[in-house]
């Protein structure tokens, strides 16, 4: 199985031009539903506004929230040895729920310019680090 994840970054608009034939998913994240309509799953968290996620869908396209991708990431350490990052989230679920050969990731690459659009609808901000283990910066603890 061959999966295509669709982040928000800039240049995930460029999943419009490929053809569908090489991926047996399309898995959207967030917004990533917008580029085109053949998604089969949609990974969003809670918080994901309902005014920003699709007003229709079809009986092949599956909606995936915590109950589904919280189990499936906890299978591979949970989200303090996995990350909290939706794209991390998301890859997990699809390891766990579809065993792919090939996740090819596309406008997942977290980058966040200081000026331009940051993401393909837009501009968009990171999650802010806090003080959840979970969402703060876990750099290396001594030189390598």
């Amino acid at each position: 199985m061959i999966v295509l994840m669709l982040g928000s970054g800039p240049n995930a608009v460029e999943a419009r031009g490929l053809a569908r034939s090489p991926f047996d998913r399309i898995v959207a994240i967030n917004n990533a539903w917008r580029i085109r309509e053949d998604w089969d799953d949609l990974v969003y968290p809670e918080d994901f506004p309902e005014d920003r996620r699709p007003p229709s869908f079809t009986a092949d396209q599956s909606l995936i929230e915590a109950d589904a991708f919280v189990p499936a990431q906890n299978a591979y350490g949970g989200f303090l040895y996995a990350g909290a990052t939706m794209a991390y989230t998301a890859a997990y679920w699809v390891l766990h729920a579809h065993r792919p050969k090939v996740i090819a990731f596309l406008g997942c690459d977290m980058v966040y310019t200081p000026s331009g659009k940051t993401h393909f609808y837009g501009n968009g901000t990171a999650d802010p680090l806090r003080d959840d283990i979970s969402l703060r910066s876990l750099g290396r603890s001594r030189p390598v």
